[in-house]
């Protein structure tokens, strides 16, 4: 008889969510890409992206929340990363006119040390992606380091009472945060708490998570 290690499967899943890799990273693409279709919307309502602003994604996936951003900022520009190659593959598929253009610009890097300037950015986008940074810090303070003054950061995560019925959810591939803890990071960064707010969210399938903006003064 076959023995078949579920526990295998499910450390590979969290592996590939961390960093998507070959054929299977680009499945996994496709289906974030349906997942995290409302809370984009949630964090790009909440992140208030002017026509003039220049806007940094980390994490952006198969890239489908580029073209929303792009639309936003008509007049400004867009700048996003993600660890990923085959997630930047993608991305430049489905973003080709806007890269084109010079509206926008794809990196595949890591997040810490960003290769931008000290107040480069207006606005910062974190969708489902806190859960890969660093322990250290390093991650979220190039994210403080790299807005601007007066610039504001959005952050959407599944809270971690939903994340921890999640069988992929390993302590070797992701951090998982209730909204206070994502809160004492964002301050560690050098955030102040009273710039920082919360919205509690309720997803279909009863899944919660919530939604931070932060202002950097």
């Amino acid at each position: 008889m076959m023995f078949v290690n579920i526990h295998g499967i499910w450390s590979a899943a969290g592996r590939q969510l961390r960093r998507p890799e070959g054929v299977l990273g680009q499945w996994i693409g496709r289906i974030m890409t349906i997942v995290n279709r409302q809370p984009y919307k949630l964090a790009i309502k909440a992140l208030d992206v002017d026509a003039s602003h220049r806007v940094l994604e980390l994490g952006f996936g198969a890239g489908h929340s580029l073209p929303a951003l792009c639309r936003l900022a008509q007049k400004g520009k867009v700048f996003a990363v993600d660890h990923s190659e085959a997630m930047l593959a993608m991305a430049r598929r489905e973003n080709r006119k806007y890269i084109i253009s010079g509206q926008l610009e794809l990196h595949a890097q890591r997040f810490s040390p960003l290769k931008f300037e000290d107040n480069s950015f207006d606005r910062i986008l974190l969708v489902n992606v806190i859960y890969f940074f660093d322990h250290a810090g390093h991650d979220v303070a190039e994210c403080h380091r790299v807005l601007r003054l007066g610039g504001r950061i959005a952050i959407y995560a599944t809270d971690k009472e939903t994340m921890r019925r999640w069988p992929f959810c390993e302590d070797g591939t992701h951090r998982i945060f209730g909204s206070a803890e994502a809160v004492e990071m964002l301050v560690g960064a050098g955030f102040q708490k009273s710039d920082i707010g919360v919205e509690q969210v309720v997803l279909p399938l009863g899944i919660r998570g919530f939604v931070l903006t932060a202002v950097k003064h």
